[in-house]
């Protein structure tokens, strides 16, 4: 077990929810379910059971969030042996889009957690999160994007990823191999944002052939995109990120998109003139480093 897996675990009991754990975590929900699962394997127990919409510790899983407690509790102790030397580091007001807590692999994750102290998160679209970073309203943004180009502030690609297909596991798509653009012609597509922006290389080539694009919902969440999807309301597809793909959930496969033209970037946007340059640089090359820790990320 890990301590990242203990500190989910320890949101979820705290907040008996695991989409506030993942909040409070700084990732994803599926993230925070996928730690109690390895947990639950690893003591031989259910931990959690689900009492209207709560998410409630059993008998046993109270004795073991006793426990956790414990341990985060003299971990967190040894590391305040060291705070002198983070509090130095400048708190950053940083932007992320979206989708990224639910993209990005597990080192930045555990990155992001490690110095949450130091950051103040706001969670915005990813043409919003460019927008900030442009008016100066925060330091730095890191976005998860198709490929574009962004000529009002400095840009560094951080890591890139496959992108995927999420189809119901009973449509024709799910027995291919990987989707071209031309089979994404007939389908209602659910994305987690307006498709200029974050979307443009795969709308381009869409539009070229004739895609109707009153076939798009933008939706708030991934659980409501995979609700459609395994419901096959409508016939539906999602454009998800490697991380997620790699585990789908039940009535769901990932397929992912032929055309490398269409991966995700993984983008830092900052300003170069702001106040905290020097903790702005520092902080992407960290980020930059925890991507290429990623076994295969950015060849997955």
């Amino acid at each position: 077990m890990e301590i990242q897996q203990l500190r989910h675990l320890q949101a979820a009991a705290n907040s008996q929810s695991y989409a506030q754990a993942a909040k409070k975590c700084f990732t994803s929900r599926q993230n925070i379910a996928h730690s109690v699962k390895a947990l639950e394997g690893e003591v031989g127990t259910p931990l959690f059971e689900r009492k209207g919409n709560r998410m409630v510790l059993t008998e046993e899983g109270r004795q073991v969030a006793y426990v956790v407690d414990e341990v985060l509790e003299r971990v967190d102790r040894l590391g305040s042996m060291f705070q002198d030397g983070l509090a130095a580091r400048s708190m950053l007001n940083l932007a992320v889009s979206t989708n990224f807590f639910a993209g990005m692999p597990l080192a930045v994750d555990e990155l992001l957690l490690e110095r949450s102290s130091s950051f103040r998160f706001f969670e915005r679209d990813c043409g919003e999160c460019y927008r900030l970073v442009c008016s100066n309203e925060v330091d730095a943004a890191i976005i998860m994007c198709m490929e574009r180009e962004f000529s009002d502030c400095s840009v560094v690609e951080v890591g890139r990823s496959k992108s995927y297909v999420i189809a119901n596991e009973g449509s024709d798509l799910a027995k291919k191999e990987s989707v071209s653009v031309d089979e994404l012609r007939n389908e209602k597509l659910l994305l987690m944002s307006e498709p200029g922006f974050q979307y443009g290389p795969l709308f381009s080539q869409l539009c070229a052939i004739g895609y109707n694009r009153s076939s798009v919902s933008i939706l708030p969440s991934t659980s409501s995109m995979l609700h459609m999807v395994r419901t096959r309301r409508g016939g539906s597809v999602g454009i998800a990120s490697r991380r997620f793909a790699v585990t789908p959930p039940g009535g769901s496969v990932s397929i992912p998109l032929a055309d490398p033209r269409l991966d995700w970037h993984f983008y830092a946007l900052y300003k170069p003139e702001a106040v905290n340059s020097h903790a702005i640089a520092s902080f992407i090359q960290d980020i930059r480093v925890a991507f290429s820790q990623s076994d295969d990320w950015n060849n997955g």
